[in-house]
């Protein structure tokens, strides 16, 4: 009963993350986004399907219980968290991108997301089935009509627009702490049961979404490049543990992501820190 309360918590909370990702987003930079077509398409191809696909070969040799792979791949169908430009200006990375990305992935993971989830997993060794039409109703009450909202009211008027972004993100950031501290809190036990391997590999998959996000921008700007790292490794963890918890409830699915979610912050902060010792370091060898 306290977990389906805690659940809709993080559900209101993803719904303010995500109206004040619409709301610091104009239609005029979504649209300039958009017209860097080598740039947004490199950032798609990145998360929709190099580390989809890498993630889920991995899986198929990985001797993981299958919760545990459910609760990964949910990961990586879900790119992009909506607290991605904070921790690319953490990495020095351009943030202006990182934002532009994040609202065209938005807008994508409507479609994309469940049809990566369908092909993934279809259907598990136990029976169970995935709704793609409750993922989706998930995505569009949560990520998809709140950035819309945001971003109508950012058009109609910059004065309103400042004035929410004063609170609204907080309100979402707050919830969204308290909901994860709670369930991180109720299945403590149940994580710890999973054993030494379940974060060696997302550890390694975190790492791996670094590596990709940035190698695929090779030539670019070294800002777009720790951009597209940051981008690409943190996944859309309030996305995927809302889907996780209404499709598979009282499982270590939900744990699982919410575990992916903070390892990958972490390993963004420590990948912006290594890029900074290893500019300085090619600089004093200048």
């Amino acid at each position: 009963m306290i977990a389906a309360y805690v659940m809709k918590v993080v559900m209101v909370s993803v719904i303010f993350l995500m109206l004040g990702v619409g709301l610091r987003t104009p239609f005029g930079q979504v649209i300039a986004a958009a017209r860097q077509v080598r740039l947004m398409g490199l950032g798609v191809l990145a998360n929709f399907i190099v580390v989809p696909v890498l993630i889920y070969l991995s899986l198929i040799w990985l001797p993981l219980a299958p919760e545990v792979k459910i609760g990964i791949m949910f990961m990586a169908a879900a790119p992009i968290a909506p607290m991605v430009p904070p921790f690319v200006g953490m990495a020095r990375g351009d943030v202006a991108y990182a934002v532009g990305l994040m609202t065209i992935v938005a807008l994508l993971s409507v479609p994309l997301t469940p049809l990566i989830l369908d092909f993934a997993l279809p259907k598990s060794s136990e029976g169970v089935v995935l709704d793609p039409m409750q993922i989706i109703k998930t995505l569009l009450i949560a990520q998809l009509i709140p950035i819309s909202v945001g971003m109508a009211i950012n058009q109609a008027s910059q004065k309103w627009s400042a004035r929410l972004l004063k609170f609204v993100p907080k309100i979402g950031q707050f919830g969204l702490i308290v909901g994860v501290g709670l369930l991180l809190a109720k299945d403590a036990a149940q994580v710890l049961a999973l054993g030494f391997l379940p974060p060696l590999v997302i550890t390694l998959m975190v790492i791996g979404s670094l590596f990709i996000g940035d190698r695929i921008l090779i030539g670019e700007t070294d800002d777009k490049r720790r951009s597209l790292a940051v981008s690409t490794a943190m996944r859309n963890v309030p996305l995927a543990f809302l889907i996780a918890g209404e499709n598979f409830p009282d499982t270590v699915v939900a744990p699982i992501t919410l575990l992916f979610g903070v390892f990958t912050m972490v390993f963004s902060v420590v990948y912006g820190k290594l890029k900074d010792r290893l500019v300085s370091a090619k600089a004093g060898l200048g």
